[in-house]
């Protein structure tokens, strides 16, 4: 196929009809001289991944080139902008590559003040739609972690909308979350809205979800038409008051304000603004993302529902409860202090196998994030025991062991958690969590 037949391929993917620049190549390392600053070999060609993405940041312009082997392309960049171009590999392969300047994520003035020292828990009604459609695929389908589906409203949803399993945007959406793409395509809906019966991006975000391009975003208008086809702005609108009984109840169950005092009176910083959405649709797949901007941070949280459970007292629902978001919560203070003692936590974790299972390793590949696992939930057990009555802290501390020894595959938890909790008890009136970090990563070394 010759590079015009591509070129006219990928004209389509960017819906325009300029031409899109073309530099050549014959091997997949490329420089990249960003302003004044030269990065030799600093770009691996990727062609599978459409568009690669190098972000940079940007206060009025400067020159971006990209130096391959073969060819060189200059880029007057500027803010909020993104640039395409194609470099063509070995005269076969095409790299869709994008200069971006756009910031993932820019507060203004006004969204500061209305937002400092609060939290929200939300349902927002185009990540509802997709969950919706996560529902619908067969990937939804067979996976109950993923998609929640005890309850009378999944049922309504399988039964009154079913009939469009075989629509396109179902089975492309199914196609990337047997990818791995769940978390990224739910977190980066947040940034839209309904206008009418249009989804507008929400201007504050570039995307809600970790590095690279916003996941969703591709896909925005095939949605929408989705959205109108099966009515469901008439069926959100139905539930209103599911979703506000819903939130009602998880404000109860997950305490913010009770969790971010005791996080920040063990921790060194702070966070201004809590934003949690949460689904009915959501099992266990739970995510966190967090933005700073100047003095402003922001937290931002996709967990599940709320329990609807009664077999447990109040506190004790609670404490299980609090664990869901809290766990996503404490990343955010947990992970900064590790990256402090990251060649130690390497070092004393460098034997995996003894820290987890194959299967723990697969989404948790390194020491780094293993450890961070390790931390998160053992704080909270720290949380329970300051917060709950002893036997109540006892019972929730010996499900959190449960669940991440034999249900998470994280083979010495409770090794660790016993010891951080010793430490904890044991600590001087002026230490703080984050001063245990050099005890128990020693303790970590000597198993």
């Amino acid at each position: 196929m010759n590079r015009y037949i591509i070129l006219a391929i990928l004209l389509i993917n960017f819906s325009c009809s300029s031409q899109i620049p073309i530099v050549e190549a014959t091997s997949d390392l490329v420089d990249i001289r960003d302003g004044e600053n030269l990065k030799k070999g600093g770009w691996s060609l990727a062609p599978d991944v459409k568009p690669d993405i190098y972000k940079t940041d940007v206060i009025t312009s400067k020159n971006v080139t990209f130096y391959t082997n073969l060819d060189s392309i200059t880029f007057t960049v500027e803010p909020k902008k993104k640039y395409d171009f194609i470099i063509l590999l070995n005269k076969k392969d095409t790299c869709w590559t994008q200069i971006n300047t756009v910031p993932h994520f820019d507060f203004d003035d006004k969204y500061i003040e209305k937002n400092s020292g609060k939290y929200s828990f939300e349902i927002p009604e185009v990540q509802e739609l997709v969950h919706l459609i996560f529902a619908l695929t067969p990937t939804g389908i067979d996976d109950k972690n993923m998609v929640n589906h005890r309850t009378k409203y999944y049922e309504e949803i399988i039964e009154e909308f079913s009939k469009y399993k075989d629509a396109p945007i179902v089975l492309k959406l199914d196609s990337l979350l047997k990818q791995g793409y769940y978390s990224r395509l739910k977190m980066d809906a947040c940034g839209f809205y309904f206008n009418g019966n249009k989804i507008e991006k929400d201007s504050i975000y570039e995307r809600l979800s970790w590095n690279g391009a916003n996941q969703i975003e591709p896909f925005i208008s095939e949605i929408e038409k989705f959205a109108t086809k099966i009515a469901f702005r008439k069926f959100y609108k139905k539930n209103k008051k599911y979703y506000n009984d819903l939130t009602t109840k998880i404000e109860k169950q997950m305490p913010i304000k009770k969790q971010w005092d005791w996080l920040e009176k063990q921790f060194d910083f702070n966070y201004d603004n809590y934003r949690i959405t949460f689904s009915p649709l959501v099992e266990g797949g739970h995510s966190t993302n967090n933005f700073i901007q100047n003095n402003f941070k922001q937290t931002v949280m996709f967990i599940c529902g709320p329990t609807q459970s009664t077999k447990y007292d109040e506190e004790i629902i609670e404490g299980l409860m609090t664990r869901v978001v809290f766990t996503e919560i404490d990343h955010n203070y947990v992970n900064p202090i590790s990256d402090e003692y990251q060649n130690e936590i390497n070092n004393s974790l460098n034997e995996l196998s003894k820290w987890a299972t194959e299967n723990a390793l697969s989404n948790y590949g390194n020491s780094y994030s293993v450890f961070n696992e390790y931390m998160t939930w053992s704080v909270f057990t720290l949380y329970a025991f300051d917060n709950y009555k002893s036997e109540n802290f006892e019972f929730i501390n010996n499900q959190i062991e449960l669940q991440m020894t034999e249900r998470r595959g994280f083979k010495k938890f409770k090794e660790f958690n016993q010891k951080l909790i010793k430490l904890y008890k044991g600590k001087s009136a002026n230490e703080k969590i984050k001063d245990l970090y050099p005890k128990i990563i020693f303790w970590c070394k000597e198993q």
